[in-house]
């Protein structure tokens, strides 16, 4: 992560809290893992399933004085694997329930949604020869990913509790950058887990998810994480600390902020739709980022599609039916 901070950031880590940053294989670099000491010991996001980083966490939990058979319960802000690919290998482990926000139990038992999008990147004109990326991605991921034993799974709801290393955390489950992500607030230090909903360095991206119910056949994943930002205004948490990058404070400025970039990014694209009129998203992408390759591929088709859907909620687009499907400005 190699972007200026939007917000001051600190050092600071609450008492009884351990921070261990974990390698992961992405250019978003190293994943916060946060061991709370006090019981019930808690780990948030292990990491990966991947000898480098399982041991770094172990050496870490020992340097502290603890065993992973202390471990008691294991979070997972949300179902990425760079959060959640060791989490059933430390449950099993330490023999430890795993704790996740309710809609995300669907990755976490069936696996990641590679297969569940089929559909989807036909929607969005992606050739035959990406999807391949696509699959060796997630064959990948799997590699890299423990298994969780379903009766492991503790799943919370937005508005609940949790008693996690000798405080009492508000459940806030909010969908966006993962539609069940988890976030943890400690309302009377005012610290909040943030997971990869809000960061210091960069806007979390809107990833794609499958959704039965909807015409599209997924979710509108950056107009619910726009809707779910107020909420972390009023909470204005002294000190976050978030799934990847640096630690921080300002939430409200770090909203506002967020909401400036994606209406600049918003209109953006818009310029793009009135040079390049009945594109699909993935044209719109690869106009838009050029150098990206690999599987980033999708993730500049989630920016695209996210901001698609805020032009359209403005009623300045418009899109033909079918597969793929192709957008023009209004």
């Amino acid at each position: 992560m190699s972007s200026e901070p939007l917000v001051p950031i600190t050092d600071e880590l609450p008492d009884g809290v351990l921070h261990v940053a974990l390698p992961t294989p992405y250019p978003v670099g190293a994943v916060n893992c946060y061991v709370l000491l006090d019981e019930p010991v808690t780990v948030i996001d292990p990491g990966m399933l991947w000898s480098d980083s399982t041991e770094q966490l172990r050496g870490s939990i020992n340097a502290a004085g603890l065993q992973i058979e202390d471990v008691d319960q294991v979070v997972i802000t949300h179902g990425h694997p760079d959060h959640f690919g060791a989490a059933g290998w430390l449950a099993d482990e330490a023999d430890a329930e795993v704790v996740c926000g309710r809609p995300e139990l669907p990755k976490l038992v069936n696996g990641m949604l590679g297969s569940r999008l089929n559909g989807t990147v036909d929607r969005l004109g992606v050739p035959r020869e990406m999807k391949n990326v696509f699959v060796a991605f997630y064959d990948g991921v799997r590699r890299m990913t423990h298994p969780i034993a379903p009766d492991r799974l503790a799943p919370v709801d937005d508005g609940g509790v949790l008693e996690a290393g000798g405080r009492t955390w508000q459940v806030h489950v909010t969908p966006g950058h993962s539609v069940g992500h988890l976030a943890l607030f400690d309302p009377t230090d005012r610290v909040l887990f943030s997971g990869d909903h809000l960061l210091a360095c960069i806007t979390p991206n809107p990833v794609l998810e499958p959704d039965a119910d909807s015409p599209d056949g997924r979710r509108r994943s950056l107009v619910e994480y726009l809707a779910s930002l107020d909420r972390f205004t009023r909470l204005d948490p002294m000190l976050v600390l978030p799934g990847h990058g640096p630690r921080f404070r300002q939430v409200p400025v770090l909203v506002e902020k967020t909401r400036r970039h994606h209406e600049l990014r918003a209109a953006e694209i818009f310029d793009l739709l009135e040079r390049l009129p009945a594109s699909t998203s993935y044209e719109l992408s690869c106009a838009l980022f050029p150098h990206i390759k690999d599987f980033g591929v999708m993730l500049g088709i989630s920016e695209v599609v996210g901001h698609l859907d805020l032009i359209e909620d403005d009623g300045r687009l418009d899109r033909t039916s079918g597969f793929p499907t192709c957008y023009s400005a209004r």
